[in-house]
C-alpha cells in the first residue's frame, strides 16, 4: 500500500487546491491545542500533519497501520520530537494515560460500527485524564447525501446528532467547529481587495465537523481568520473537468450516432439482399413446378408408346 495515491489518502506533492487546504488547515487549528504536550496522531498516513504539530507539540507519536507508510514517513519527518509506529486505531499500541492530546482527523469514517467503538474505548484509555480528543469527520448530510455521492473508503458516516451521541459516550465536554468551503463572486478594479464578511453557517450545513472533546472545562479562544484560506484552484479545476467530461460526452454521442447510422444502413443492405433471396428462391420454386410438369409429360409420353 505505501504512499501510492489512491485519491483518498493525502499526500503533499500530489494534492493541491481544496485537499491540500482542508488537510492543512486542520493541523494548524490543532496547534492552537498542542503546545508542550505529547500527542498521538492517530491514522497520520504519509505523517505531514505530525511533522506540522511538532512544531509546537513536547512529542508527536504518528501511527498508521500501514507499515510501508509508517517506514516512509519515519524517513521523510523523523526526528527527535516525532516518531511513527505501526497500529491500529482499535487496539492503540500505547500504554494509559500516555498523552495530552489526541488528534484522528478523517478516520472514524473509515471503519465499521465494531470498530469505532473500540478506537473510542482506546482513545480513553491511552489520553490523560485531562487530556483532549481533536477528532474530525465528513458531515453525511452535507458530504454524501447533499450531492448524491458515494466515497468507496468510508464504511460507517455520521450525521452530526449521531456524531455528538457517540463522542458523549466518554466526554463531557465537546465542542464542535465547522470546517467548509464557500464560493464567492466579485466586482472590483484590478488588484483591488473586496473584504465582506462570510455568513455564519449552522453546524448542520457544515462539509467537516471538528470536535473538541475533554472531560475538564476548558476554554476555547481562537481567533478563526487565522485559520481561512482563499483558493480558486478547486473551482477552475472543477470547471475543467466538466468542459473535459461535455467534450467526452459530445465525441461519445457522435460515435454512438455514427455506429448507429451504420448499423441502420447494414440492416437495410441486409434486408434487400433477403429480399433477393426470398425472389430467387421463389424462382427456384418455380423452375422446379415446371421442370416436374416436363418431366411427368416426358414419362405420360414414353408411357403412351
Amino acid at each position: 500500500m505505501g504512499t501510492e495515491y489512491s485519491g483518498e489518502r493525502f499526500l503533499p506533492e500530489k494534492c493541491v487546491g481544496e485537499m491540500q487546504i482542508e488537510h492543512f488547515q486542520r493541523y494548524q487549528f490543532a496547534k492552537v491545542f498542542v503546545t508542550d504536550k505529547v500527542v498521538l496522531d492517530a491514522a497520520c498516513g504519509e505523517g505531514y500533519g505530525s511533522n506540522l504539530i511538532s512544531e509546537k507539540a513536547k512529542q508527536v507519536y504518528g501511527m498508521d497501520l500501514d507499515e510501508e507508510t509508517v517506514q516512509a514517513a519515519q524517513l521523510k519527518y523523523g526526528n527527535e520530537k516525532i516518531n511513527y509506529v505501526v497500529g491500529s486505531v482499535s487496539k492503540l499500541p500505547f500504554e494509559d494515560h500516555t498523552f495530552d492530546v489526541i488528534i484522528s482527523y478523517e478516520t472514524i469514517e473509515h471503519v465499521d460500527e465494531n470498530i469505532q467503538q473500540l478506537f473510542l474505548e482506546e482513545i480513553t484509555r491511552v489520553l490523560k485524564p485531562e487530556g483532549i480528543l481533536i477528532m474530525s469527520t465528513p458531515n453525511k448530510a452535507v458530504y454524501t447525501d447533499r450531492v448524491k455521492g458515494e466515497n468507496r473508503f468510508h464504511i460507517k458516516e455520521f450525521y452530526v446528532n449521531e456524531y455528538q451521541d457517540f463522542l458523549k459516550q466518554k466526554f463531557q465536554k465537546i465542542e464542535l467547529f465547522c470546517q467548509y468551503p464557500s464560493v464567492g463572486y466579485f466586482i472590483a478594479h484590478a488588484n483591488e481587495v473586496v473584504q465582506k464578511e462570510n455568513k455564519a453557517i449552522d453546524i448542520k450545513d457544515c462539509r467537516y465537523v471538528i470536535a473538541i472533546c475533554t472531560n475538564r472545562e476548558i476554554e476555547i479562544e481562537v481567533d478563526m481568520t487565522d485559520y481561512a484560506y482563499f483558493d480558486d484552484s478547486m473551482y477552475y479545476f472543477l470547471n475543467a473537468t466538466v468542459h473535459e467530461l461535455e467534450r467526452k460526452l459530445i465525441s461519445t454521442k457522435e460515435e454512438a450516432d455514427a455506429f448507429t447510422a451504420r448499423q441502420e444502413t447494414s440492416i437495410a443492405q441486409q434486408q434487400e439482399y433477403i429480399k433477393f433471396l426470398e425472389n430467387e428462391i421463389r424462382k427456384h420454386k418455380e423452375y422446379e413446378a415446371h421442370l416436374e410438369k416436363d418431366i411427368k409429360e416426358l414419362k405420360d409420353y414414353i408411357e403412351s408408346k
